[in-house]
């Protein structure tokens, strides 16, 4: 596919652009590219050069992004391409996220992955994957044509976007996942080679304007600290800044990228990340262990068993009107 111009860059002296469509704001030279490997200096323009191309997609169950608070139950079809603004040291999906494939891409436009969309009883479409940031014209183009036919745009991203670019966005999606890697700028650094993160000020936005939102943190050995006290800010943050309503889930590491010799997350390191921000927050959950209990959903009024999950298997128990059926409290849930 030819390249299109990108959005939200400035030109610079000596040929040189600067991308501004995150906080990283590459400053890029003639043919380079930017970080993410996806936006480069061609012409002394700034072009994407994945636009209407993916390497991945599939029909996955809402639940897998995860996403357990909306449209619970259902399929939705999921796309990524090459390409990410961070480079996070346990990246699963290192292959596409932190290579430039062009070999393995395949041409999809807006209008094709609105006919996919549309199949199998799917919700809408997911941009996964790799970091959906990065494919920001694509993703808008792509959103437009999806709600115009009547189906739901999901982002699953690391959430580091310059807001001016995210608000535009915002009117189109209908959920994010955002995986929120740490607190502060230094674990940003350390782990994902991100200097500048503004992910906490991206979900308040989210929030604010009223979309869902639901929260991964990914708990890695020799970066994260085993103890009560750092899971207690991660879950008084969202509380204070977020909501108490808003889904937070706690995922087991394994070895992966470049940390393969790291050794998977203990079990109990897991369960006392979730017993600390149930003090907090509603609706906590654990990921990659096996604790069916800990992945269902509750009432937070009456203790009542809402959705019962065992892998992606969903059983949806509240009323279709969206109601605890016991005590009657209205569910936070998108349906």
């Amino acid at each position: 596919m030819p390249t299109l111009t990108a959005k939200y860059w400035e030109p610079l002296e000596g040929g040189k652009v600067k991308c501004t469509l995150c906080p990283r704001e590459c400053t890029i030279p003639p043919r380079g590219k930017g970080f993410c490997l996806v936006r480069q200096n061609k012409d002394r323009k700034l072009v994407t050069t994945v636009y209407s191309e993916i390497t991945s997609a599939n029909y996955d169950p809402v639940e897998k992004k995860p996403l357990y608070h909306f449209h619970p139950g259902r399929v939705i079809f999921s796309i990524g391409t090459n390409g990410c603004n961070l480079d996070c040291k346990s990246c699963q999906n290192w292959e596409i996220a932190r290579q430039d494939t062009p070999h393995i891409r395949q041409v999809f436009t807006p209008e094709m992955a609105v006919e996919y969309a549309g199949k199998y009883d799917s919700v809408g479409i997911a941009y996964t994957y790799n970091d959906p940031i990065i494919w920001f014209e694509f993703v808008k183009d792509t959103a437009e044509k999806v709600k115009e036919a009547g189906l739901k745009n999901v982002m699953v991203t690391n959430g580091n976007i310059n807001i001016d670019a995210l608000r535009e966005l915002l009117p189109l999606i209908d959920a994010f996942n955002v995986d929120l890697k740490g607190m502060d700028r230094e674990y940003y650094l350390k782990f994902s080679s991100f200097p500048n993160p503004n992910v906490w000020k991206v979900c308040e936005e989210i929030k604010k304007a009223g979309k869902h939102l639901e929260l991964t943190k990914l708990i890695v050995p020799g970066f994260d600290e085993f103890t009560p006290e750092y899971f207690e800010r991660f879950a008084k943050w969202v509380a204070e800044n977020l909501g108490r309503e808003v889904p937070m889930h706690y995922s087991r590491f394994f070895p992966a990228y470049k940390l393969l010799n790291t050794p998977p997350t203990p079990v109990e390191v897991i369960d006392m990340a979730y017993d600390v921000s149930k003090e907090y927050l509603y609706y906590v959950y654990v990921g990659n262990v096996i604790e069916p209990e800990r992945e269902s959903t509750y009432c937070p009024k009456c203790g009542t068993l809402l959705v019962r999950r065992v892998g992606y298997n969903t059983e949806v128990l509240f009323t279709p009107d969206g109601k605890c059926p016991e005590c009657g409290r209205p569910v936070d849930f998108v349906f």
